[in-house]
């Protein structure tokens, strides 16, 4: 993916959570091209360092990129997140609520377990992580980017503080052979051809994390200061096309 040139984020101070794969490194990197820094989490450590290198090269002496590493639900990771991003820069700018998982299961057969579990970490973390980055999005007129999240609909304009959100279509990612239900590499084969199915996504494929990630940076830039409050579908058309059919 190509830095887009037009936007200058340099110098901004930039938190991603879930930025170990998928759309939240393809984030990383595209911020580490326009000299940001950066403070990363994720849950694979492993992952997360060989992200973190990635960006240092990428961004050169110009940045410095610090991580943390944890399960984004648990309150003591989101205020460590928060902590050591103000002990390594003393500010922040930009806040990518990123990381989120996926259990598919129909209405009629899940469990409160299983909500509990999506609700925690496609919700709550992302609320109370950026309840606690507010008052400093406040005062250095930072904004959010959520990444598929209801929170989008939060007003803080009032504050200086712009909040958008990304809706991605069927992303090429990690995470659909990752947790409880995780596809084989036969049924992951399979499934990417039926999203390739233009009555699925009318431009015919999946979207690539880097199309995502060009969203997210161009809503956490200037070029984008009078945004908020908008959903921006990153999906090839899918959203207007209603229910998605079942593909035989």
């Amino acid at each position: 993916m190509a830095s887009n040139s037009f936007i200058n984020l340099q110098g901004k101070v930039v938190i991603i959570t879930g930025a170990s794969a998928g759309i939240g490194e393809a984030t990383a990197q595209e911020c580490a091209r326009q000299g940001c820094q950066l403070m990363l989490h994720g849950r694979d450590t492993g992952r997360l360092q060989a992200v973190s290198a990635a960006c240092r090269q990428l961004g050169g002496q110009n940045i410095t990129v610090q991580t943390t590493a944890g399960d984004i639900t648990d309150p003591a990771v989101q205020k460590e997140i928060i902590e050591e991003t103000l002990s390594a820069f003393g500010k922040i700018d930009i806040l990518v609520n990123n990381a989120g998982m996926m259990i598919n299961r129909d209405p009629l057969t899940a469990t409160r377990e299983v909500y509990k579990q999506i609700m925690d970490t496609n919700l709550e973390s992302v609320f109370f992580l950026t309840q606690l980055a507010i008052p400093h999005l406040i005062k250095s007129k930072g904004n959010v980017v959520n990444v598929s999240s209801i929170v989008s609909h939060t007003v803080m304009a009032p504050h200086g503080v712009r909040v958008n959100s990304v809706n991605p279509g069927s992303v090429v990612s990690l995470i659909y052979k990752r947790g409880q239900e995780a596809l084989s590499d036969q049924q992951y084969e399979e499934f990417q051809q039926r999203q390739a199915s233009p009555s699925v996504h009318p431009l015919g494929r999946m979207v690539l994390a880097s199309e995502v990630a060009d969203s997210i940076v161009f809503l956490a830039s200037e070029r984008a200061s009078f945004i908020t409050g908008q959903i921006i579908f990153v999906d090839g058309g899918r959203h207007c096309l209603g229910p998605v059919p079942q593909l035989k």
